[in-house]
């Protein structure tokens, strides 16, 4: 279901996959990298941060800025 979000089946498996092990993740980080629109990329971070794959870095109102959850902590 959450592959009908982000279009390709190519672009979510690269969203699991590579994503998490990025150090800083945001929005323009998303759509420079794997060339999504940004209410994808929106919609990327949320379904990491449902997996647990992600954790919340930076929560301001004008910026979030994730980071990988290390593996001792997953």
């Amino acid at each position: 279901e959450h592959v009908l979000c982000l279009k390709q089946q190519s672009t979510y498996d690269k969203l699991l996959a590579e994503v998490p092990k990025y150090k800083m993740i945001t929005i323009s980080i998303l759509c420079d990298r794997l060339r999504v629109t940004c209410s994808l990329a929106r919609k990327g971070i949320a379904i990491l941060l449902a997996k647990g794959l992600i954790k919340p870095l930076v929560l301001h109102s004008s910026q979030h800025i994730y980071t990988s959850v290390a593996e001792k902590e997953a």
